[in-house]
């Protein structure tokens, strides 16, 4: 495994290669592999450890009470999973995270991480950082969703991104139902503001 990957990680900005060796390999038995379509985590689930992508990616889903599903985010190696619940009073996932492609993750116990926290401010600062971050997508997320009528959020959506995914995909991005989002792209293209 090539480590300067995780280097350039923003959680482990600072740390040297041993500091990372140290944390992957320091839970033996610790890694998992999944296969497309597994869940990695479920909506509800105690969160007690982090995951440490080494290979893979996955998304994380919202699913309300009548299976209406919101798509969150896509997360790739490097990168880590279940840090925004590891610490939180009410430390449980809400979302499931699913393996977008076949992944493998070492999962790290939440002892270990606060040791490595204390042996190594500068992890605890990326850890935070990190945290932090991922805050202010989601609250940019949050905007887009609420605040945003769908037509400004289709149009920002391809402007973010090199080509669309299937409809059904895309609804579930935005969190609109199918049908809508057809009459919006409809709108879209016959006042000539996209072609695909």
């Amino acid at each position: 495994m090539d480590l300067n990957e995780f280097k350039n990680c923003d959680f482990f900005k600072g740390l040297t290669e041993e500091d990372i060796a140290s944390l992957l390999y320091s839970s033996p038995g610790a890694l998992r592999k999944y296969k497309e379509g597994d869940y990695v985590a479920h909506q509800g689930e105690v969160c007690d450890k982090i995951a440490i992508m080494l290979k893979g990616s996955v998304y994380s889903v919202m699913v309300n009470d009548y299976g209406k599903e919101l798509i969150l985010t896509d997360i790739h190696t490097p990168s880590l999973l279940g840090y925004t619940y590891l610490f939180a009073t009410d430390n449980k996932f809400n979302v499931n995270v699913i393996a977008k492609t076949p992944c493998e993750m070492v999962f790290i116990e939440k002892e270990r991480i606060l040791a490595l926290m204390h042996e190594r401010p500068v992890f605890m600062q990326s850890f935070m950082r990190g945290m932090s971050d991922i805050s202010m997508k989601v609250f940019k997320r949050l905007f887009e969703l609420n605040l945003h009528k769908l037509k400004q959020r289709l149009l920002s959506y391809i402007e973010q991104h090199d080509e669309l995914p299937k409809l059904t995909e895309l609804a579930k991005q935005l969190g609109v139902t199918r049908p809508s989002l057809s009459r919006a792209l409809a709108e879209l293209r016959r006042d000539g503001l996209i072609n695909k």
